[in-house]
């Protein structure tokens, strides 16, 4: 549990470059929509967030951010 885990939602996004999802290990293509970690405040910013495929998204919605 981190100090701003209540701040953390996840966003909506459209894949300009690949990533690999954080969860299956599943390739993220190049205009594909994922789903990245964000924070509610807008001064705080995350080095490493994390990137999740579509298909984990609809499996396990709200809970990849834990």
């Amino acid at each position: 549990m981190g100090k701003y885990d209540s701040l953390k939602f996840l966003k909506r996004t459209k894949a300009r470059v690949e990533h690999q999802c954080r969860k299956c290990g599943q390739l993220i293509k190049v205009g594909d929509f994922y789903y990245v970690e964000e924070l509610k405040d807008r001064f705080l910013h995350s080095l490493h967030r994390k990137k999740f495929c579509g298909d984990c998204y609809q499996k396990y919605g709200e809970k990849l951010k834990l």
